[in-house]
């Protein structure tokens, strides 16, 4: 019985040597390794985090702007509206006023060129009738002479009208 006991207490002896060899030299490094390991992914994923929520950030702040650049566009583009609208104002308005001075001023050339022709046409009125008058006092006219006179007068009148 004695063997028998030695073997198992050399079996047993040998399974803890083994045991704590194994542990020793194999489990503890491979643990430290899955520890490393391990420590490496979970620092991959929150870098990874970390760069998902920075460009998140970058993506809202971009959004942002581009609402931002909308938001501008529009307001300048109604703001240029509103000047091409007041420019329109502006020149019509120019154009309006140019047209009442050259209308103002043709009235006026016209208004003039007919008391210039209403002056010659009592220059020519009075010279016409001077000429008569002169006829007359040079002899005396009897109603022949006097109508004839009288036409003569008026040919000359419509003639001098119609230049």
């Amino acid at each position: 019985m004695l063997t028998l006991n030695l073997n198992l207490l050399y079996t047993v002896v040998n399974i803890l040597v083994l045991f704590l060899l194994l542990r020793k030299f194999l489990y503890k490094p491979v643990m430290n390794i899955i520890a490393q390991r391990q420590k490496q992914v979970d620092d991959a994923l929150n870098a990874a985090e970390t760069s998902r929520q920075e460009a998140t950030a970058a993506l809202n702040d971009a959004q942002a702007k581009l609402r931002n650049v909308d938001a501008e566009a529009a307001a300048r583009r109604t703001a240029y509206e509103q000047q091409a609208e007041k420019d329109k104002q502006q020149l019509l308005a120019d154009a309006q006023k140019q047209a009442d001075a050259i209308l103002a001023e043709g009235k006026a050339a016209a208004e003039a060129e007919r008391q210039h022709k209403l002056r010659q046409a009592d220059a020519q009125t009075t010279a016409l009738a001077r000429a008569m008058c002169e006829k007359l006092l040079a002899r005396s006219l009897n109603e022949q002479d006097d109508a004839r006179l009288l036409d003569d007068l008026l040919e000359k009148a419509g003639a001098e009208n119609g230049k």
